[in-house]
């Protein structure tokens, strides 16, 4: 894997690439961590030229690297409009959430029916970290990209309840789904987020543990449309917090403008 550090070059920050057969690799993930962070906000414009200087590489990797994170739903591109990162929407958001409630329910029940002892017992660790991780990081209501990049911790075990399920080609769509929520997640404020349900992940591994699919599927459904409730009402309050701030700002325009004279000019 390559080195990759950022330096600076007249002020900017520039991508430095010691091994240039993974420069497209490096370049996508580097703009898809800002996206996922919140750097590059959605509904941003992704010019080519901009970041090709900015990281300094040229313009082909930088091509490459939009057109996979296009495939990843991160970003869309627009006919004679150019690339810009995806806006939230809830059409996006509700579909997403089908497909990852879809994946995860049935990755459930493989888990309970397939995966060993062991496999649990190491499932169940990590289950107590990210049960302990992400709520203190909530509760002391630190920056979105502090909580981000914890995020991973939560993305693998969900990744291992799929592997231990036998069935690691979803791990795949599932990951495409994480990666578009993280950045919902880093966009949104963590105050819009109610508490994480105590011990959410050890309760998953427990229902795996009973062998029982049917509860097994059950407590991953709960698990989930309760993270999906969250997203919804958070992107809620950002739509309605956006309508009214471009409505401030109509206002304020509007108030700035010079007042036309009712009285006729008269010619000389």
């Amino acid at each position: 894997m390559a080195d990759r550090n950022l330096v600076k070059q007249n002020g900017s920050p520039t991508l430095r690439i010691d091994n240039p057969s993974t420069l497209t690799e490096e370049v996508y993930s580097t703009l898809r961590d800002e996206i996922i962070t919140g750097a590059l906000k959605p509904g941003e414009r992704l010019v080519r030229r901009a970041i090709s200087q900015r990281l300094g590489v040229s313009p082909m990797p930088v091509v490459e690297a939009l057109l996979r994170l296009e495939g990843d739903g991160l970003v869309e591109n627009r006919p004679q409009c150019g690339s810009r990162v995806k806006p939230l929407t809830f059409e996006e958001v509700q579909r997403d959430q089908f497909l990852r409630e879809a994946i995860e329910c049935q990755a459930a029940r493989m888990c309970a029916e397939n995966a060993s002892n062991a496999e649990l017992a190491a499932l169940m660790t990590k289950a107590r970290l990210v049960d302990r991780l992400l709520p203190e990081l909530l509760s002391r209501n630190v920056p979105a990209l502090a909580v981000s990049k914890e995020f991973p911790k939560d993305i693998e075990f969900h990744m291992d309840v799929i592997r231990c399920g036998g069935c690691p080609g979803l791990a795949d769509e599932l990951g495409k789904v994480w990666f578009r929520r993280m950045m919902r997640f880093s966009w949104l404020k963590l105050t819009r987020y109610k508490p994480m349900m105590k011990d959410c992940h050890q309760k998953l591994v427990k229902a795996f543990l009973t062998r029982d699919p049917e509860l097994a599927e059950a407590t991953m459904r709960e698990h989930v449309r309760y993270s999906n409730e969250k997203d919804r009402e958070a992107l809620k309050d950002l739509i309605q917090e956006s309508v009214l701030a471009k409505g401030n700002g109509s206002q304020a325009k509007t108030s700035r403008r010079r007042p036309k004279s009712d009285t006729p000019k008269t010619k000389a």
